[in-house]
């Protein structure tokens, strides 16, 4: 998990993208024990962000209190996870609703959703093919650090 968040940070800051922290954080939560688990847990990371980048992104644009629009923004990503089936995606689309709509407002939403996006999915990429690496290897090389 620290060779994923290392590398995705480094990455980040190498594609100079404004919050690569989120890499970091995504390749630690995507991270399962085998391929299959990240697999799993990267296409519902990936598949919120997305949801909740767009929606966020379109209500963040509306005046009126951001509070209201927030909660509104939110309740819409849960219905739209539900209708699509992704019950694991809806709270992961609503912390990119937070981020988007509550967070560098200097910035323009759309840049903060597409940023957004393209720092979980760097966090993926670099996850996916840590997670290939056998266990007994992963575990030896933690030991020998």
């Amino acid at each position: 998990m620290g060779v994923a968040g290392a590398l995705s940070l480094y990455l980040a800051d190498s594609l100079k993208l404004p919050q690569g922290y989120w890499a970091a954080i995504s390749a630690i939560v995507v991270l399962g024990s085998d391929v299959r688990t990240t697999v799993k847990a990267s296409v519902e990371r990936l598949i919120g962000t997305a949801i909740g980048a767009v929606v966020g992104g379109s209500f963040a644009y509306l005046n009126g209190s951001p509070i209201l629009w927030f909660a509104v923004a939110a309740s819409l990503t849960v219905f739209i996870c539900e209708i699509l089936e992704l019950e694991q995606s809806y709270r992961l689309a609503c912390v990119t609703v937070a981020i988007v709509m509550l967070i560098n407002r200097a910035a323009p939403p759309w840049n903060t959703s597409l940023f957004r996006f393209l720092e979980v999915a760097l966090g993926i990429v670099v996850a996916l093919p840590i997670s290939a690496v056998p266990p007994s290897r992963r575990d030896g090389a933690a030991s020998a650090l």
